[in-house]
């Protein structure tokens, strides 16, 4: 009997399967989500606005603007630059955001007028491609400031770490170093 219970709570046990997760449709939706989050407004064929930033499209080469892609991929990194690129290769949209060429603080690389340098270095041939000007301003989001309270008032928390650099400084001067001085002895050679 008890032999049973084992092969039976073993057959418990094996036939047990973990629950399946579809990766696709997490993604997909998360993507989704993100879309959501990204508003894109067309205001005329040359002008959009992206989460509230006015952008001009100056570039559409091949035709390689797509609001809908655009939403899915922007990210909110992007505002900091003054131009952004998006290439297209093997069916997916790439961001790359540029600066102006006045703009002294940024990397060669990350200015406007390497932008033929990019698309041939880092892009496939021929490829569709879109430029968008910010307009204005970069926008900056307001983040709360973050406030580290202790639970000690000033004083006590002044005196807590006067008493632990006391503990620190005591427990070196406790130690004896030992070493040991080598001098390098010179040979005279008699020629």
């Amino acid at each position: 009997m008890r032999w049973q219970i084992i092969t039976k709570k073993k057959q418990t046990k094996l036939t047990k399967k973990p629950a399946s997760v579809d990766l696709t449709a997490k993604l997909n939706a998360a993507k989704l989500k993100e879309a959501a989050a990204n508003h894109i407004v067309m205001e005329s064929a040359e002008h959009l606005t992206i989460n509230g930033q006015d952008y001009a499209l100056v570039a559409n080469y091949h035709d390689g603007f797509d609001k809908e892609k655009l939403a899915v991929r922007f990210s909110d990194i992007l505002f900091k630059y003054d131009y952004i690129v998006g290439d297209w290769g093997y069916e997916q949209l790439r961001l790359k955001g540029f600066y102006a060429e006045n703009n002294k603080r940024a990397h060669r690389d990350q200015l406007i007028n390497t932008l033929q340098d990019y698309l041939y270095e880092y892009c496939n041939f021929g490829c569709a491609y879109f430029v968008l000007q910010r307009l204005g301003a970069p926008k900056h989001e307001s983040r709360p400031a973050k406030h580290h309270r202790s639970h000690l008032s000033r004083g006590q928390h002044d005196r807590a770490v006067t008493k632990k650099k006391e503990h620190h400084t005591a427990k070196k001067a406790g130690r004896k170093r030992h070493f040991t001085i080598k001098r390098q002895q010179t040979m005279n050679k008699v020629h």
